[in-house]
Protein backbone atom coordinates (compact mmCIF):
# COMPACT_ATOMS: atom_id res chain seq x y z
CA UNK A 1 0.00 0.00 0.00
CA UNK A 2 1.21 3.29 -0.57
CA UNK A 3 1.27 6.44 1.38
CA UNK A 4 -0.65 8.01 -1.38
CA UNK A 5 -3.43 5.89 0.44
CA UNK A 6 -2.71 5.99 4.06
CA UNK A 7 -4.12 8.72 6.92
CA UNK A 8 -2.30 11.86 6.39
CA UNK A 9 -4.32 14.06 8.82
CA UNK A 10 -4.14 13.10 12.25
CA UNK A 11 -8.36 12.79 12.45
CA UNK A 12 -8.10 10.20 9.34
CA UNK A 13 -4.89 8.65 11.38
CA UNK A 14 -6.79 8.09 14.14
CA UNK A 15 -9.47 6.41 12.72
CA UNK A 16 -6.87 4.09 10.94
CA UNK A 17 -5.19 2.80 14.49
CA UNK A 18 -8.02 0.92 15.65
CA UNK A 19 -7.33 -2.38 17.82
CA UNK A 20 -10.27 -4.75 15.18
CA UNK A 21 -8.54 -7.66 13.47
CA UNK A 22 -7.67 -7.45 10.26
CA UNK A 23 -9.96 -9.42 8.34
CA UNK A 24 -8.38 -12.11 5.73
CA UNK A 25 -6.84 -10.13 2.66
CA UNK A 26 -6.64 -6.81 4.45
CA UNK A 27 -4.27 -4.50 2.70
CA UNK A 28 -3.05 -3.73 6.18
CA UNK A 29 -2.09 -7.17 7.20
CA UNK A 30 1.77 -7.18 7.59
CA UNK A 31 3.51 -10.80 7.88
CA UNK A 32 5.74 -10.60 11.33
CA UNK A 33 6.03 -14.58 11.37
CA UNK A 34 10.01 -13.81 10.66
CA UNK A 35 9.85 -11.91 14.03
CA UNK A 36 8.22 -14.48 15.99
CA UNK A 37 10.36 -17.34 15.21
CA UNK A 38 10.05 -18.40 11.91
CA UNK A 39 6.79 -20.54 12.20
CA UNK A 40 3.65 -19.67 10.17
CA UNK A 41 0.89 -20.89 12.47
CA UNK A 42 -1.67 -20.85 9.94
CA UNK A 43 -0.33 -23.18 7.80
CA UNK A 44 0.61 -25.17 10.41
CA UNK A 45 -2.86 -25.39 11.95
CA UNK A 46 -3.94 -25.92 8.30
CA UNK A 47 -1.66 -28.70 7.25
CA UNK A 48 -2.62 -30.75 10.51
CA UNK A 49 -6.30 -30.72 9.56
CA UNK A 50 -5.41 -31.77 5.72
CA UNK A 51 -3.40 -34.27 6.88
CA UNK A 52 -5.80 -36.10 9.47
CA UNK A 53 -7.84 -38.36 8.87
CA UNK A 54 -10.04 -37.99 11.61
CA UNK A 55 -11.80 -35.08 13.48
CA UNK A 56 -8.88 -33.27 15.42
CA UNK A 57 -9.07 -30.69 18.39
CA UNK A 58 -6.23 -27.81 18.36
CA UNK A 59 -5.13 -25.42 20.55
CA UNK A 60 -3.68 -22.14 19.45
CA UNK A 61 -2.74 -20.32 22.35
CA UNK A 62 -0.30 -16.18 22.74
CA UNK A 63 -0.89 -13.43 24.73
CA UNK A 64 -4.08 -11.68 24.30
CA UNK A 65 -3.50 -8.58 21.69
CA UNK A 66 -0.56 -10.48 19.96
CA UNK A 67 -2.42 -10.96 16.61
CA UNK A 68 -4.52 -14.01 17.04
CA UNK A 69 -7.50 -12.87 16.05
CA UNK A 70 -5.98 -11.69 12.87
CA UNK A 71 -4.25 -14.51 12.37
CA UNK A 72 -6.94 -17.07 12.58
CA UNK A 73 -9.50 -15.20 10.38
CA UNK A 74 -6.43 -15.45 7.97
CA UNK A 75 -6.61 -19.71 8.61
CA UNK A 76 -10.33 -19.08 8.19
CA UNK A 77 -10.23 -17.73 4.77
CA UNK A 78 -7.58 -20.50 3.92
CA UNK A 79 -9.78 -23.28 5.10
CA UNK A 80 -12.19 -21.58 3.02
CA UNK A 81 -10.34 -21.67 0.31
CA UNK A 82 -9.20 -25.29 -0.16
CA UNK A 83 -13.07 -26.41 0.33
CA UNK A 84 -13.62 -26.61 4.26
CA UNK A 85 -16.93 -26.00 5.39
CA UNK A 86 -15.78 -23.51 8.46
CA UNK A 87 -17.58 -22.24 11.67
CA UNK A 88 -15.98 -19.39 13.04
CA UNK A 89 -17.00 -17.21 16.17
CA UNK A 90 -15.84 -15.24 19.12
CA UNK A 91 -16.99 -16.86 22.35
CA UNK A 92 -17.42 -13.44 24.60
CA UNK A 93 -20.27 -13.06 21.90
CA UNK A 94 -22.28 -15.94 23.68
CA UNK A 95 -20.96 -16.64 26.96
CA UNK A 96 -19.88 -14.50 29.83
CA UNK A 97 -16.32 -14.99 29.90
CA UNK A 98 -16.13 -13.75 33.31
CA UNK A 99 -18.19 -16.84 34.56
CA UNK A 100 -17.93 -19.85 32.04
CA UNK A 101 -18.35 -23.10 32.66
CA UNK A 102 -17.63 -25.77 29.65
CA UNK A 103 -21.32 -27.03 29.78
CA UNK A 104 -22.17 -23.10 28.62
CA UNK A 105 -19.06 -23.55 26.00
CA UNK A 106 -20.57 -26.34 24.35
CA UNK A 107 -24.11 -24.72 24.20
CA UNK A 108 -22.65 -21.94 22.61
CA UNK A 109 -20.99 -24.79 19.85
CA UNK A 110 -24.34 -26.29 18.71
CA UNK A 111 -26.41 -22.68 18.62
CA UNK A 112 -23.14 -22.18 16.35
CA UNK A 113 -23.77 -24.93 14.41
CA UNK A 114 -27.37 -25.48 14.05
CA UNK A 115 -27.20 -21.86 12.87
CA UNK A 116 -24.30 -22.46 10.10
CA UNK A 117 -26.06 -25.35 8.52
CA UNK A 118 -29.48 -23.05 7.90
CA UNK A 119 -27.51 -20.44 6.77
CA UNK A 120 -25.85 -23.22 4.50
CA UNK A 121 -29.24 -24.91 3.52
CA UNK A 122 -27.86 -28.02 5.34
CA UNK A 123 -31.44 -30.18 5.24
CA UNK A 124 -31.45 -32.19 8.86
CA UNK A 125 -33.89 -34.62 9.17
CA UNK A 126 -36.95 -32.78 10.43
CA UNK A 127 -37.43 -35.66 12.96
CA UNK A 128 -33.94 -35.80 14.41
CA UNK A 129 -33.80 -32.30 14.78
CA UNK A 130 -37.24 -31.93 16.91
CA UNK A 131 -35.70 -35.33 18.91
CA UNK A 132 -32.88 -32.78 19.91
CA UNK A 133 -35.04 -30.28 21.01
CA UNK A 134 -37.13 -32.21 23.10
CA UNK A 135 -33.91 -33.67 24.70
CA UNK A 136 -32.78 -29.81 25.55
CA UNK A 137 -36.65 -28.95 26.89
CA UNK A 138 -37.19 -32.19 28.69
CA UNK A 139 -33.38 -32.14 30.55
CA UNK A 140 -33.50 -27.87 31.17
CA UNK A 141 -37.08 -27.03 31.61
CA UNK A 142 -39.05 -30.27 32.01
CA UNK A 143 -40.95 -29.78 28.88
CA UNK A 144 -42.04 -32.86 27.92
CA UNK A 145 -44.63 -32.91 25.09
CA UNK A 146 -43.77 -31.28 21.66
CA UNK A 147 -47.03 -29.13 20.72
CA UNK A 148 -46.85 -27.31 24.14
CA UNK A 149 -43.15 -26.55 23.53
CA UNK A 150 -43.78 -25.09 20.24
CA UNK A 151 -46.37 -23.02 21.11
CA UNK A 152 -44.61 -21.41 24.55
CA UNK A 153 -41.47 -20.91 22.25
CA UNK A 154 -43.54 -19.05 19.53
CA UNK A 155 -45.36 -17.13 22.11
CA UNK A 156 -41.89 -16.31 23.75
CA UNK A 157 -40.28 -14.90 20.53
CA UNK A 158 -43.34 -13.20 19.42
CA UNK A 159 -43.29 -11.29 22.33
CA UNK A 160 -39.50 -10.07 22.07
CA UNK A 161 -36.89 -12.52 21.80
CA UNK A 162 -34.64 -11.36 18.83
CA UNK A 163 -34.91 -14.34 16.38
CA UNK A 164 -37.34 -14.92 13.80
CA UNK A 165 -40.51 -16.76 14.92
CA UNK A 166 -40.37 -18.82 11.75
CA UNK A 167 -37.27 -20.75 13.16
CA UNK A 168 -37.46 -24.75 13.73
CA UNK A 169 -38.00 -25.35 16.90
CA UNK A 170 -34.32 -26.26 17.67
CA UNK A 171 -33.48 -22.87 17.31
CA UNK A 172 -35.44 -21.46 19.43
CA UNK A 173 -34.71 -23.98 22.03
CA UNK A 174 -30.93 -23.42 22.04
CA UNK A 175 -31.31 -19.14 21.41
CA UNK A 176 -33.12 -19.66 24.55
CA UNK A 177 -31.26 -21.74 26.94
CA UNK A 178 -27.95 -19.84 25.20
CA UNK A 179 -29.51 -16.14 26.73
CA UNK A 180 -30.30 -17.54 29.44
CA UNK A 181 -26.74 -18.88 30.41
CA UNK A 182 -25.46 -15.71 29.03
CA UNK A 183 -27.54 -12.79 31.02
CA UNK A 184 -29.49 -14.18 33.64
CA UNK A 185 -26.99 -15.54 36.84
CA UNK A 186 -29.47 -17.42 38.67
CA UNK A 187 -31.17 -19.63 35.68
CA UNK A 188 -27.75 -19.94 34.52
CA UNK A 189 -26.74 -21.90 37.18
CA UNK A 190 -30.12 -23.59 37.09
CA UNK A 191 -29.28 -24.88 33.42
CA UNK A 192 -25.44 -26.32 34.63
CA UNK A 193 -27.40 -28.20 37.12
CA UNK A 194 -29.30 -29.92 34.76
CA UNK A 195 -26.48 -30.26 32.10
CA UNK A 196 -23.45 -31.23 33.80
CA UNK A 197 -25.09 -34.94 34.83
CA UNK A 198 -26.45 -35.59 31.29
CA UNK A 199 -23.06 -34.21 29.70
CA UNK A 200 -22.60 -37.45 27.67
CA UNK A 201 -25.58 -37.41 26.49
CA UNK A 202 -25.26 -33.95 25.42
CA UNK A 203 -22.46 -34.58 23.51
CA UNK A 204 -24.35 -37.60 21.89
CA UNK A 205 -27.03 -35.03 20.83
CA UNK A 206 -24.45 -32.47 19.25
CA UNK A 207 -22.47 -35.54 17.76
CA UNK A 208 -26.39 -36.67 15.66
CA UNK A 209 -26.73 -33.18 14.50
CA UNK A 210 -23.09 -33.09 13.35
CA UNK A 211 -22.99 -36.26 11.85
CA UNK A 212 -26.44 -35.99 10.14
CA UNK A 213 -25.22 -32.91 8.39
CA UNK A 214 -21.47 -33.82 7.25
CA UNK A 215 -22.94 -36.06 4.28
CA UNK A 216 -24.92 -33.12 3.23
CA UNK A 217 -22.14 -30.90 3.66
CA UNK A 218 -19.92 -33.16 1.36
CA UNK A 219 -23.06 -33.11 -1.09
CA UNK A 220 -22.51 -29.40 -1.47
CA UNK A 221 -18.73 -29.91 -2.50
CA UNK A 222 -16.57 -29.52 0.95
CA UNK A 223 -14.49 -31.41 2.21
CA UNK A 224 -15.18 -31.90 5.90
CA UNK A 225 -16.38 -28.94 8.73
CA UNK A 226 -14.29 -27.16 10.88
CA UNK A 227 -15.02 -25.01 14.46
CA UNK A 228 -13.03 -22.39 15.25
CA UNK A 229 -13.43 -20.92 18.70
CA UNK A 230 -11.69 -17.43 19.37
CA UNK A 231 -11.53 -15.28 22.40
CA UNK A 232 -11.32 -18.33 25.02
CA UNK A 233 -8.56 -17.10 25.70
CA UNK A 234 -10.15 -14.15 27.72
CA UNK A 235 -11.83 -16.45 30.07
CA UNK A 236 -11.02 -14.39 33.57
CA UNK A 237 -7.97 -16.02 35.59
CA UNK A 238 -9.02 -16.94 38.86
CA UNK A 239 -7.85 -19.59 41.36
CA UNK A 240 -10.75 -21.74 42.67
CA UNK A 241 -9.15 -23.65 45.18
CA UNK A 242 -5.97 -22.25 47.10
CA UNK A 243 -4.85 -25.65 48.40
CA UNK A 244 -4.37 -27.12 45.28
CA UNK A 245 -4.05 -23.58 42.70
CA UNK A 246 -6.90 -24.88 40.75
CA UNK A 247 -7.96 -21.95 38.12
CA UNK A 248 -10.69 -21.33 35.99
CA UNK A 249 -8.59 -22.13 33.48
CA UNK A 250 -7.97 -25.70 34.37
CA UNK A 251 -11.73 -26.52 35.23
CA UNK A 252 -12.19 -26.14 31.63
CA UNK A 253 -9.07 -26.77 29.81
CA UNK A 254 -7.75 -29.76 31.82
CA UNK A 255 -10.79 -31.21 33.73
CA UNK A 256 -13.11 -31.19 30.79
CA UNK A 257 -10.59 -31.65 28.33
CA UNK A 258 -12.24 -34.97 26.90
CA UNK A 259 -15.35 -33.54 26.24
CA UNK A 260 -14.12 -30.54 24.60
CA UNK A 261 -12.48 -33.71 22.18
CA UNK A 262 -15.48 -35.46 21.52
CA UNK A 263 -17.20 -33.41 18.89
CA UNK A 264 -17.31 -35.28 15.87
CA UNK A 265 -15.59 -32.63 13.69
CA UNK A 266 -12.28 -30.61 13.18
CA UNK A 267 -12.05 -27.75 16.55
CA UNK A 268 -9.40 -25.17 16.92
CA UNK A 269 -9.71 -23.86 20.68
CA UNK A 270 -7.84 -20.75 21.65
CA UNK A 271 -6.50 -21.21 25.40
CA UNK A 272 -4.53 -18.50 27.39
CA UNK A 273 -0.79 -18.80 26.99
CA UNK A 274 -0.34 -19.23 31.27
CA UNK A 275 -1.64 -22.09 31.19
CA UNK A 276 1.65 -23.34 29.37
CA UNK A 277 3.30 -21.93 32.19
CA UNK A 278 0.94 -23.96 34.66
CA UNK A 279 2.26 -26.93 37.20
CA UNK A 280 -0.39 -28.98 35.23
CA UNK A 281 0.47 -28.41 31.08
CA UNK A 282 2.02 -31.21 30.67
CA UNK A 283 -1.96 -32.17 31.56
CA UNK A 284 -2.92 -29.89 28.99
CA UNK A 285 -0.26 -30.49 26.23
CA UNK A 286 -1.18 -34.59 26.88
CA UNK A 287 -4.88 -33.82 26.30
CA UNK A 288 -4.47 -31.77 23.07
CA UNK A 289 -1.05 -32.91 21.85
CA UNK A 290 -1.57 -30.90 18.67
CA UNK A 291 -1.04 -27.06 19.63
CA UNK A 292 0.47 -23.70 18.54
CA UNK A 293 2.19 -20.89 20.42
CA UNK A 294 1.77 -17.73 18.50
CA UNK A 295 4.71 -15.85 20.48
CA UNK A 296 5.55 -11.93 20.92
CA UNK A 297 7.05 -9.97 17.63
CA UNK A 298 10.67 -9.77 18.90
CA UNK A 299 11.80 -5.88 18.99
CA UNK A 300 14.66 -7.24 21.46
CA UNK A 301 16.95 -10.20 21.38
CA UNK A 302 17.21 -12.24 24.62
CA UNK A 303 20.46 -10.68 25.02
CA UNK A 304 18.93 -6.65 25.23
CA UNK A 305 20.32 -6.09 21.75
CA UNK A 306 18.05 -4.35 19.73
CA UNK A 307 16.29 -6.73 17.00
CA UNK A 308 15.91 -4.62 13.45
CA UNK A 309 13.25 -7.45 12.22
CA UNK A 310 10.71 -7.16 14.27
CA UNK A 311 11.17 -3.06 14.87
CA UNK A 312 11.42 -3.11 10.73
CA UNK A 313 7.93 -5.31 10.93
CA UNK A 314 6.53 -2.94 13.46
CA UNK A 315 6.93 -0.10 11.32
CA UNK A 316 5.56 -1.21 8.21
CA UNK A 317 2.25 -1.90 10.08
CA UNK A 318 2.24 1.89 10.89
CA UNK A 319 3.52 2.45 7.25
CA UNK A 320 0.33 -0.08 6.09
CA UNK A 321 -1.69 2.42 7.88
CA UNK A 322 -0.62 6.01 7.93
CA UNK A 323 1.82 8.25 6.24
CA UNK A 324 4.13 8.51 8.61
CA UNK A 325 6.81 10.17 6.75
CA UNK A 326 4.26 13.04 6.99
CA UNK A 327 2.60 12.66 10.80
CA UNK A 328 5.80 10.92 12.52
CA UNK A 329 9.14 13.40 13.13
CA UNK A 330 12.42 10.16 12.30
CA UNK A 331 12.71 7.88 15.23
CA UNK A 332 9.15 8.44 16.91
CA UNK A 333 7.41 5.19 15.36
CA UNK A 334 10.34 2.97 15.49
CA UNK A 335 10.40 4.53 19.30
CA UNK A 336 7.16 3.41 19.82
CA UNK A 337 7.75 0.00 18.37
CA UNK A 338 10.68 -0.75 21.04
CA UNK A 339 8.35 0.34 24.11
CA UNK A 340 5.15 -2.02 23.07
CA UNK A 341 7.47 -4.69 23.53
CA UNK A 342 6.29 -6.50 20.40
CA UNK A 343 2.53 -6.28 21.54
CA UNK A 344 0.28 -5.23 18.28
CA UNK A 345 -1.98 -4.30 20.40
CA UNK A 346 0.08 -2.09 22.52
CA UNK A 347 2.49 -0.56 19.13
CA UNK A 348 -1.46 0.54 17.66
CA UNK A 349 -2.64 1.90 21.15
CA UNK A 350 0.74 3.90 21.41
CA UNK A 351 0.07 5.16 18.10
CA UNK A 352 -3.37 6.24 18.70
CA UNK A 353 -2.27 8.13 22.06
CA UNK A 354 0.60 9.89 20.04
CA UNK A 355 -2.46 11.09 17.57
CA UNK A 356 -4.73 11.98 20.64
CA UNK A 357 -2.27 13.99 22.04
CA UNK A 358 -1.09 16.09 18.92
CA UNK A 359 -4.56 16.73 18.51
CA UNK A 360 -5.48 17.93 21.84
CA UNK A 361 -2.23 20.62 21.10
CA UNK A 362 -3.25 21.83 18.39
CA UNK A 363 -2.47 19.51 15.99
CA UNK A 364 0.40 20.22 14.60
CA UNK A 365 2.80 17.65 12.57
CA UNK A 366 5.12 16.13 13.05
CA UNK A 367 4.49 14.75 16.13
CA UNK A 368 7.86 14.51 17.87
CA UNK A 369 9.58 12.39 20.67
CA UNK A 370 8.02 14.50 23.49
CA UNK A 371 4.55 13.33 22.41
CA UNK A 372 5.66 9.91 22.36
CA UNK A 373 7.05 9.88 25.83
CA UNK A 374 3.97 11.47 26.99
CA UNK A 375 2.59 8.32 25.23
CA UNK A 376 4.05 5.80 26.80
CA UNK A 377 4.06 7.30 30.14
CA UNK A 378 0.12 6.57 29.54
CA UNK A 379 0.47 3.41 28.99
CA UNK A 380 2.81 3.01 32.33
CA UNK A 381 0.65 4.35 34.06
CA UNK A 382 -2.32 1.95 32.83
CA UNK A 383 -0.39 -1.62 33.51
CA UNK A 384 0.99 0.14 37.18
CA UNK A 385 -2.45 -0.21 37.96
CA UNK A 386 -2.37 -3.48 37.79
CA UNK A 387 0.74 -5.32 39.62
CA UNK A 388 0.29 -6.27 42.55
CA UNK A 389 3.30 -5.39 45.19
CA UNK A 390 4.66 -8.79 45.85
CA UNK A 391 4.52 -9.25 42.15
CA UNK A 392 8.07 -6.78 41.67
CA UNK A 393 10.59 -9.26 42.94
CA UNK A 394 9.42 -11.87 40.89
CA UNK A 395 9.42 -9.76 37.53
CA UNK A 396 13.52 -8.36 38.47
CA UNK A 397 14.20 -11.90 38.40
CA UNK A 398 12.16 -12.63 34.78
CA UNK A 399 13.94 -9.82 33.65
CA UNK A 400 17.24 -11.19 34.55
CA UNK A 401 17.06 -14.74 34.25
CA UNK A 402 14.61 -14.51 31.24
CA UNK A 403 12.45 -17.11 32.10
CA UNK A 404 9.10 -17.41 33.82
CA UNK A 405 8.75 -20.80 36.36
CA UNK A 406 5.85 -22.70 35.99
CA UNK A 407 3.48 -21.32 39.42
CA UNK A 408 -0.01 -19.42 39.92
CA UNK A 409 1.74 -15.97 40.30
CA UNK A 410 3.85 -16.34 37.01
CA UNK A 411 0.62 -17.54 35.51
CA UNK A 412 -1.31 -14.46 36.03
CA UNK A 413 1.65 -12.29 35.15
CA UNK A 414 1.52 -14.11 32.11
CA UNK A 415 -2.18 -13.57 31.87
CA UNK A 416 -2.22 -9.81 32.55
CA UNK A 417 0.70 -9.20 30.23
CA UNK A 418 3.20 -8.37 32.77
CA UNK A 419 5.38 -11.12 31.32
CA UNK A 420 5.87 -11.47 27.56
CA UNK A 421 7.13 -14.72 25.67
CA UNK A 422 9.42 -14.73 22.65
CA UNK A 423 10.77 -17.01 20.33
CA UNK A 424 14.70 -17.53 19.35
CA UNK A 425 14.20 -21.70 18.25
CA UNK A 426 13.89 -21.57 22.20
CA UNK A 427 11.35 -19.59 24.09
CA UNK A 428 12.19 -16.94 26.80
CA UNK A 429 10.69 -14.70 28.52
CA UNK A 430 10.95 -10.64 29.28
CA UNK A 431 9.22 -7.71 31.64
CA UNK A 432 6.57 -5.84 29.76
CA UNK A 433 8.76 -2.49 29.02
CA UNK A 434 5.82 -0.34 30.88
CA UNK A 435 6.20 -2.48 33.71
CA UNK A 436 10.05 -1.17 33.58
CA UNK A 437 9.28 2.32 33.69
CA UNK A 438 7.52 1.59 37.17
CA UNK A 439 9.47 2.97 40.13
CA UNK A 440 8.52 0.05 42.11
CA UNK A 441 10.35 -2.46 39.33
CA UNK A 442 13.70 0.16 39.39
CA UNK A 443 14.01 0.05 42.51
CA UNK A 444 13.63 -3.88 42.91
CA UNK A 445 15.63 -4.55 40.18
CA UNK A 446 18.62 -2.34 41.16
CA UNK A 447 18.70 -4.08 44.54
CA UNK A 448 18.25 -7.50 43.18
Amino acid sequence: MSNASCAADLKAAYNEVKLDPLMSGDPRYVDCSSARGGEDVVKLLCTRIENSPRPMAQLISGHRGCGKSTELLRLVDDLKRKNYMVVYFAADEDIDVGDLVYTDLLMAIIKRLERAFADEDIQIDPRLSNAVAMWFAEVVYGWKDEREVSATLQTEFELGVSTPISLPILSKILAKITGQIKTGQNIRKEVRLKLDPQVYQFIERVNELIQAAIPKIREKGYRDLVLVIDNLDRIVFRVLDDKTGRTTHDALFLEHAEQLKSLDLHMIYTVPISMFYSLKATGLTGAFPDYSILPMIKVKEEDGNPCSEGIDRLYEVAKRRLDIEKIYADGVVEFLADKSGGMLRDFIRLLGYTIELAQVRGGGVPITMDLAEKAFRRLVNEYGRMVPDEYYKLLAQVARNKRAPNDEKHQAMLYNLSILEYMNGNRWCDVHPAIRELPEFKDIFRRE
